[in-house]
């Protein structure tokens, strides 16, 4: 399988770990898709996805389409002549006449059906999920419904961010995707439908998901620090100013109290680890208490 025409589809840095992948193994990656430059910055720089940079460096035609609605995306894609597209946290959607032009294999960040979306590592943790994990897909015109090729399962640590989750399921996918690609016919052929009941939509994070109110129960705020963390980051007001809380954890004895920035909730006390005073750099919990707090 490695000789047939792969086309790889994808945008982040969770992407990017399954394409080094798979042409550090060797793989006839023929084209990659990405999301195009945006611009960026004070001076709204275009820059491009970190997937863009990666297949430019390697000399893989890159293409960067708003849209696959146009007729001409599709012939440009058909003269690929694809044997198989990888997609992985693309942010397009891929529709029908493109799906009729080869197998398309989407790498998924959650156990399907639960967290169909945009943002399901967010949401596990969000949810107080116990594990998580990848699932390989075959895609089909519906938001992640398609017949799953294989699955695996992590556990979420309590002291998980959304950012450390991700690379250890990107890594897993990476293996995964890989072994799926070298065997496709036959895992093709035990797809399993997936099952409807406890399916849930991931909807995609935005600023106004991460605020929290410091009257939210400790456990709540938590799940948002670690769900938010490192991007975009959960935030409350204190003295009337923005304050992003980076790190955070449950207090679990009285020692844990011990010159930390503790606040106390309905349901119990957490701690403030690493915080980020409005217009200013992160700094420690500890730091912030004592520098801003008496003043």
């Amino acid at each position: 399988m490695k000789n047939s025409r792969l086309v790889f589809m994808g945008s982040t840095e969770f992407s990017l770990a399954s394409l080094k992948k798979l042409y550090v193994e060797g793989f006839n990656i023929v084209a990659v898709y990405t999301r195009e430059p945006k611009p960026t910055g004070r001076h709204y720089k275009l820059t491009k996805t970190i997937v863009h940079e990666f297949a430019e460096s390697k000399n893989i035609p890159v293409f960067t389409p708003k849209t696959f609605r146009d007729e001409e995306q599709v012939k440009i894609f058909a003269n690929l002549k694809a044997d198989v597209a990888l997609v992985s946290a693309y942010g397009l959607i891929i529709p029908q006449s493109l799906l009729d032009l080869a197998p398309f294999v989407n790498i998924h960040a959650s156990l399907l059906p639960r967290w169909r979306g945009a943002a399901p590592i967010q949401r596990a943790i969000l949810s107080g999920d116990e594990e998580t994990g990848i699932s390989i897909m075959k895609m089909d015109d519906g938001l992640d419904t398609g017949d799953v090729i294989s699955m695996k399962s992590v556990e979420i640590d309590d002291e998980m961010n959304s950012g450390q989750l991700s690379e250890i399921l990107a890594e897993m996918g990476a293996k995964m995707i890989e072994e799926t690609l070298l065997n496709l016919d036959q895992f093709l052929k035990k797809a399993a439908r997936q099952p409807e009941e406890g399916a849930c939509y991931a909807h995609k994070i935005d600023k106004k998901v991460a605020k929290f109110d410091l009257s939210d129960s400790a456990v709540t705020i938590v799940r948002k620090v670690k769900a938010f963390a490192p991007i975009p980051g959960a935030w409350t007001e204190l003295n009337g100013k923005r304050l992003k809380v980076l790190d955070a954890s449950l207090v679990k004895d009285k020692e844990d109290c011990e010159d930390n920035l503790v606040f106390e909730s309905s349901d119990g006390k957490w701690i403030a680890k690493v915080v980020q005073p409005e217009g200013k750099k992160p700094i420690s919990g500890r730091d912030f208490r004592r520098g801003y707090l008496r003043k």
